[in-house]
């Protein structure tokens, strides 16, 4: 990928240097000072999340959400071990915390534990949806940019529907 970067902005550079030669360095220079300035925002918006997740994770919360979906997780991925069934609960309760960091690794330790191919597939999916209580990214980036209107409930909405639809695509669809 990086490669077709590389081959998109030289081509960029290469067409402006013949087209308008005068606005080559002030385009290079706004450009830079504007992703410096959008990746501090960022940085400091996903500071504070990691923070308030923290808190989460060291109060407990997280781990109460992850009993709460032991229900859901032994319906959805059936025929798994308890072991596999802690790592798929505490993977779904991280990224419904939006900690995407965190639930990785405990992700690839379930998929490592599972027996059945559907199952895989069916976490998999799941996480690909990106169902998440807050969804901690989108509003950072939309605060970083100055965005003006709430997006909460439509995100919330819209998270819910495609997890579900997801599911059931993948309960129709996948026969093992």
């Amino acid at each position: 990928m990086n490669i077709v970067f590389g081959i998109i902005i030289t081509a960029c550079v290469g067409y402006m240097l013949f087209t308008a030669p005068q606005s080559v360095m002030p385009a290079l220079l706004s450009g830079g000072e504007a992703s410096v300035s959008f990746s501090v925002k960022l940085f400091v918006i996903y500071g504070v999340w990691i923070s308030v997740m923290q808190v989460l994770e060291k109060s407990g919360i997280d781990e109460y959400i992850a009993k709460a979906l032991t229900p859901i997780t032994k319906r959805l991925f059936p025929n798994e071990s308890a072991e596999c069934h802690k790592y798929i609960t505490l993977n779904l309760s991280a990224n419904l915390l939006g900690m995407g960091g965190a639930a990785t690794p405990l992700g690839i330790k379930s998929v490592g534990l599972m027996q059945s191919q559907k199952n895989k597939i069916m976490l998999a999916v799941i996480n690909a949806t990106s169902i998440q209580i807050i969804p901690t990214t989108v509003l950072s980036m939309r605060a970083a940019m100055g965005a003006q209107t709430d997006i909460m409930l439509p995100t919330t909405i819209i998270n819910v529907f495609s997890t579900a639809l997801a599911i059931t695509l993948v309960a129709v669809l996948v026969k093992r």
